[in-house]
C-alpha cells in the first residue's frame, strides 16, 4: 500500500512551499497572511487566537511524535495531506488555483513523518471536546506513526466523507494530515503537479519562474 500513496502540499505560486510561517514572530505572521492570503477567512476572523492555537498544537505534535520514537529535526513541521484534498485547493484562501507538490510516501520513515486525523488542529480540538458528535476516541487526539496510519488504512478504520459544519457557510471535510519533521528530506527536485500544462515540473525552476 505504501508504494501507492503520495503526500500533497498546496501552495500559492511564488511562495516557497518548504518554509513554515511558524518560524516567524507573531506580527510577521499576520503581515504575511494579510499580504498573501487576504481571503483566508478562518485565520483573519481571529489572527491572535489562530497563531496561539497553532503554536500550542505544534508543541503537542512535537511531544507526541518524539514520545512515539520519532526523530524530529525541527520544532515546526511542514504540513501535507495524505492523498489529494480538493477542499484545500478550493477553499483555503487561494485567489486562484494553487500549485501542488506531490511526494511519494516511500520517501519517508516513522522517524521523520507523522499523521493525524483529521488535521492536527481539529484532531486536538475534538480530543478536548469529547462531547462533539464527530469525536472518535480511536483516532482523535493522537499522533500516528507511518506504520500506524498504514495499518489503520489497511483495516479501513479511518472514516471517509466525514464533514464538519462551520460558521463560514461551508462544510469542512476530514482528511489525513501528514507532518514532515525533516526539511532536509524535502530539499529535492520533487514533482510539481502541473496546473494547465502537461509534464512534470522541477520545483526549483518553478519557484524561480514565479518569484
Amino acid at each position: 500500500m505504501k508504494t501507492d500513496l503520495f503526500i500533497y502540499r498546496y501552495f500559492k505560486p511564488g511562495i516557497d512551499p518548504l518554509k513554515t510561517i511558524s518560524d516567524l514572530p507573531d506580527d510577521e505572521i499576520v503581515a504575511f497572511m494579510e499580504k498573501n492570503f487576504p481571503e483566508h477567512r478562518w485565520f483573519h476572523a481571529d489572527p491572535k487566537k489562530r497563531i496561539s492555537t497553532r503554536r500550542r498544537v505544534e508543541k503537542w505534535l512535537h511531544e507526541k511524535f518524539t514520545a512515539s520514537g520519532g526523530e524530529p529535526k525541527t520544532k515546526h513541521p511542514c504540513y501535507f495531506t495524505l492523498g489529494e484534498c480538493s477542499f484545500l485547493k478550493e477553499r483555503y484562501g487561494f485567489d486562484k488555483p494553487p500549485a501542488e507538490l506531490k511526494i511519494p510516501l516511500t520517501s519517508f520513515s516513522s522517524g521523520n513523518i507523522s499523521f493525524t486525523y483529521p488535521d492536527s488542529f481539529f484532531s486536538e480540538h475534538l480530543h478536548e471536546n469529547k462531547d462533539h458528535p464527530l469525536y472518535n476516541e480511536e483516532l482523535n487526539g493522537k499522533v500516528f506513526t507511518l506504520d500506524e496510519v498504514l495499518n489503520l488504512l489497511a483495516q479501513n478504520k479511518i472514516p471517509r466523507n466525514t464533514e464538519m459544519d462551520t460558521s463560514f457557510g461551508y462544510k469542512y471535510p476530514f482528511y489525513i494530515e501528514a507532518q514532515v519533521w525533516d526539511y532536509g528530506i524535502l530539499d529535492k527536485p520533487w514533482t510539481l503537479v502541473p496546473q494547465q500544462s502537461t509534464g512534470d515540473l522541477n520545483l526549483q525552476n518553478f519557484l524561480l519562474k514565479h518569484s
